[in-house]
Formats: C-alpha cells, sequence, structure tokens
C-alpha cells in the first residue's frame, strides 16, 4: 500500500525546501508554505514552522497547528540532520495528533558526512555534540544519543533498530518495527541505501508510521508515492547564463569554507554584514542606504554577489532585526538588478519574517 498524498512539517524554511525540491524535480505537485492554515490540494504539502530556535512551548503549538492541516496525509517530521531544535517537543505532539502506530527516527544524511551508530548521530565520525555544532550560538547540541535525547520529551523508551535489521530487507524491517515494544525507534543508518530500506519499509506499512527524518530520507518518501500521477519534468536547452545572487544566513563552518571558495575560485564578492559594527538604529529603522551601495559596487564587477552573516558576531538581540535587514537589502539589490539565479541558504536566519 502506499501513499496518495504526503505531508511535510520542517523546524525552518531551509529545511522545508531541502525536503521538497526532490519532490518537485521528480513532478509531483508540491507547495511550501509558511502558515499552517493554508490548505492546498498538492500531492506533497510542506508546512515550515520557523520553530527551531523558539522556546520548546512555541514549538509545541505551531506543530499542532501544523499538523490540522495535514488530515490523510502521511506525515514527515522534518529535523535538522545535527539535532538542533526542538526535536522531541515537536515530534511529541506530531505523534499525538497523528495517532501513529509507531515513530520511526533517522536523522542521518550519509551523503553529507552524517551516520548514526548504536544510537549515535556522527558527523564525518565524530558525536555530534563533541563537534562544532555544541557551541551552535542559537540552537546548541548537548547530546549525540538519539534515544537518550527523544526519550526526555516522549516520556517513554525509545528502542534502536541496528543496520543489519535495514539489511535484512523492506518486508522484514515492517515487522521488526511494528513487533518492537517501543512506541518509538531510532533507525542506525550508516550508507544511503539503508534510508531506502526505511522509505520501502514504511510504504509496505501503508501510512502508519510517523516517519522523522532529515533531508536525507526525505529523499526517498518519493518510494511512498509510488503510482501517484507527476507532471512530465520541464527542461530547457538553455541554462540561464549571468550573475547570480547569493544569500547565506547561517554560521556554519561548512558555509563559511563554501562561500570563501566561491569567492577565491570563482571571483563571487562577498558582502559580509558585520553585525557588531553596523548601527542598530539603522538597523531597526531599515537606513540601509550605505550597504546598498556596496552592494551595487561588488554587483558591478559582474559577477553577482554573495551577501552574507556568516562571517560576524552573533548578537542575539538582533536576531529578528537582521532578518529584516537582509530581506532589505535582497529586495533592493533584486529591485535594481537583474540575475540569472537567486540563491538563499541558513537556518539561522528566520526567513519567515524576512520573505513575509
Amino acid at each position: 500500500m502506499t501513499a496518495r498524498k504526503l505531508g511535510i512539517v520542517a523546524d525552518d524554511l531551509t529545511g522545508a525546501m531541502d525536503s521538497s525540491g526532490y519532490f518537485a524535480w521528480l513532478g509531483f505537485s508540491t507547495v511550501v508554505v509558511l502558515e499552517p492554515d493554508f490548505f492546498s490540494e498538492a500531492t506533497v504539502l510542506v508546512i515550515t514552522t520557523n520553530s527551531r530556535a523558539e522556546s520548546p512551548e512555541i514549538a509545541r503549538e505551531r506543530v499542532r497547528q501544523a499538523m490540522q492541516g495535514m488530515a490523510g496525509r502521511v506525515v514527515y517530521k522534518k529535523i535538522d540532520s545535527t539535532l538542533r531544535g526542538n526535536i522531541g517537543e515537536e515530534l511529541k505532539v506530531a505523534a499525538e495528533a497523528m495517532a501513529s502506530q509507531k515513530t520511526v527516527v533517522a536523522p542521518a544524511f550519509p551523503a553529507v558526512g552524517r551516520t548514526t551508530v548504536n544510537g549515535v548521530l556522527l558527523v564525518n565520525g565524530v558525536p555530534v555534540a563533541e563537534t562544532q555544532f555544541a557551541s551552535d550560538p542559537i540552537s546548541p547540541v548537548k547530546e549525540s544519543n538519539i534515544p537518550r535525547l527523544l526519550e526526555k520529551s516522549l516520556g517513554g523508551k525509545v528502542g534502536c533498530v541496528s543496520v543489519a535489521e535495514i539489511e535484512a530487507g523492506p518486508e522484514a524491517l515492517k515487522d521488526t518495527i511494528n513487533h518492537r515494544p517501543e512506541e518509538a525507534v531510532v533507525c542506525d543508518v550508516t550508507e544511503p541505501a539503508h534510508l531506502s530500506g526505511i522509505a520501502r519499509a514504511a510504504a509496505l506499512a501503508g501510512g502508519e508510521w510517523l516517519l522523522c527524518g532529515s533531508g536525507g530520507l526525505a529523499r526517498e518518501l518519493h518510494l511512498l508515492l509510488d503510482g501517484v500521477p507527476r507532471a512530465e519534468k520541464v527542461s530547457s536547452e538553455e541554462e540561464s547564463v549571468g550573475p547570480a545572487l547569493v544569500v547565506v544566513g547561517t554560521r556554519n563552518q561548512v558555509a563559511a569554507k563554501q562561500l570563501l571558495k566561491a569567492q577565491d575560485e570563482l571571483g563571487l564578492p562577498v558582502l559580509n554584514l558585520e553585525t557588531e559594527k553596523l548601527n542598530k538604529e539603522d538597523i531597526r529603522s531599515g537606513r540601509l542606504g550605505g550597504i546598498m551601495e556596496e552592494a551595487d559596487k561588488l554587483i558591478k564587477r559582474g559577477k553577482g554577489v554573495a551577501i552574507s552573516s556568516t562571517f560576524s558576531r552573533y548578537v542575539p538581540e538582533l536576531k529578528q532585526s537582521m532578518a529584516v535587514v537582509m530581506a532589505e537589502i535582497v529586495a533592493g539589490v533584486l529591485a535594481s538588478h537583474k540575475f540569472a539565479g537567486l540563491f538563499l541558504s541558513g537556518g539561522d536566519i528566520p526567513w519567515r519574517s524576512a520573505v513575509g
């Protein structure tokens, strides 16, 4: 049995886009919405709660609202591949709303170095709580053991499914999970094929599981939509050529390295918004003329520009204001220049308010 419709509840807009773009590319009707009361008949409906950096109370309420629009859909709770955010709290609300038979959690994403061994999330082989994510300025990760992390919020024992059990095949895996005494289980994953196996087992379970994971498992969920009509993929013989506008609002070290590589190897100029040097009143009032002039100068080099807060110091009191600042700059740049492509990235920026 396969699903006719899929619902994805993500804790930020970056995750919502990351988990849904592949469905659109495959030809499934896909809609990403910013408000939980939006209704759509799309095959894949994605709602961002923008709750990763919020308090557990706010996160729970936003997920509760989002789940009201997921009736009749198999639900995927999209979480961060490094366990940042209110994972357990949000998952508990989603499970209660769906009344799922089992909650199956697999945040691993082997393609980008995230794996799970004995229930422990590893980033390039290192427990996540011993990496840079432990000192994340917005949502620090203090626990690498996923079952232990979830048990604090779910209020019950969380089991662990081994790689061997996944490799036994989808039918055997379905039976293994359904017969586990725990209501929630975490799946060990060390290679992409394991994620595919989990998705195939979920399809056999007939929509009775609440699935939870990162962009890795999300890319395999098309297996649940086997037989659902798709639109023909649009192809173009000519790709857009011209400057690009890149906007990055995360302080992740990987993003920083990518920006520096684009600057060094592609000649992409980077305009870093140094929050500690910006006048706070100018930020709050939207007086950004100087920054806009600097952006114009960089764009005239002909290769576009990257606008980023990646290399700036995190200022908690400007968390919401910086989203507005970046939105104002991007809107102004787009109004004054033509670009072949627009790239937005960064869960540290509340894009919901930026694009609202």
